[in-house]
């Protein structure tokens, strides 16, 4: 469908809360949130047509690379139908929870319902508006407007984005045991004063290096211990000797490749980093969705 352009990127608002799929930052859930006054890269989505199948296509999340999938799990109390996830994409084939087909709406707006083997996307809380889970459900298909989406594109440039910079150091980190201690909560009390501190183990980075002819070198693994891109991208300029890098990322094997441009998701999953010379052929290959532009009206 010409809404969903192979290797463009789209944004999809709500036609009844008016909020956009969004994906959260544990890298997992999916949720409706507002799109606000900066723009976030989590709403943004990049359609993947399957070859051979024009109307069937996959949806990944321009921020951590995972894709729109049909859960297992059921949803939340006060929400319809199983959860929508992020996932890895592993298989070589075109992968059922991962199929997405577009239907219009109205013949002359944007409005799409979103079909994956006889269940449909779907908003919740339009009475509970606090219930924000993005769920896949069978009933209403062709009525509910829940179930309904405006197709915004969002323009593509070569042009690299600035990453987010680095967190400033906050001066109560705590550092035990080379694990940093991020997370510091603290309880007050008429007598009391106590700090809750939560660790952050850190994540395996799993990275290679692609030259100007387009190789793959493996490096080696190592632990990171940073939510933070651009400490990332500092890490691995020193590991290569080289600052003129930019990092992809690809989640799964048969993944797309994507540009890495947000802090890494709040989890400890292993990352799979692929280093590109600034300037190279496969830097030259890159797009970018310049997301920080107004939505259509």
């Amino acid at each position: 469908m010409e809404l969903f352009p192979n290797g463009g990127f789209v944004r999809l608002r709500s036609r009844a809360r008016d909020k956009y799929v969004h994906a959260d930052a544990d890298a997992s859930g999916v949720s409706l949130r507002p799109l606000g006054a900066t723009p976030s890269v989590n709403a943004v989505w990049k359609p993947e047509h399957w070859p051979g199948e024009e109307d069937i296509f996959l949806l990944q999340g321009a921020a951590y690379g995972r894709y729109l999938a049909v859960s297992d799990q059921d949803a939340p109390p006060g929400h319809r139908g199983v959860r929508a996830v992020q996932r890895d994409y592993n298989s070589p084939q075109v992968d059922a929870p991962f199929m997405w087909t577009a239907f219009r709406v109205d013949a002359d707006q944007n409005y799409v319902r979103l079909h994956n083997h006889q269940r449909w996307l779907r908003a919740n809380g339009r009475h509970r508006y606090w219930n924000n889970v993005v769920t896949v459900d069978t009933r209403n298909g062709s009525l509910t407007t829940m179930m309904q989406w405006r197709v915004e594109a969002i323009p593509v440039s070569p042009q690299p984005l600035p990453l987010p910079p680095p967190p400033q150091q906050p001066t109560n980190v705590v550092a035990y045991s080379s694990v940093l201690l991020q997370q510091i909560h603290v309880s007050r009390g008429l007598f009391k004063r106590r700090a809750k501190v939560h660790p952050y183990a850190g994540r395996m980075i799993r990275h290679v290096q692609m030259d100007d002819d387009g190789f793959i070198h493996d490096k080696p693994e190592f632990n990171f211990d940073d939510y933070s891109v651009s400490n990332l991208r500092t890490e691995l300029a020193l590991r290569q000797g080289d600052e003129n890098i930019t990092l992809c990322l690809r989640a799964g094997m048969y993944a797309l490749a994507i540009p890495l441009i947000t802090d890494l998701p709040h989890n400890t999953d292993p990352l799979d980093i692929i280093v590109v010379t600034t300037g190279s052929p496969g830097f030259e290959m890159l797009e970018y969705p310049q997301f920080d532009e107004p939505p259509e009206p």
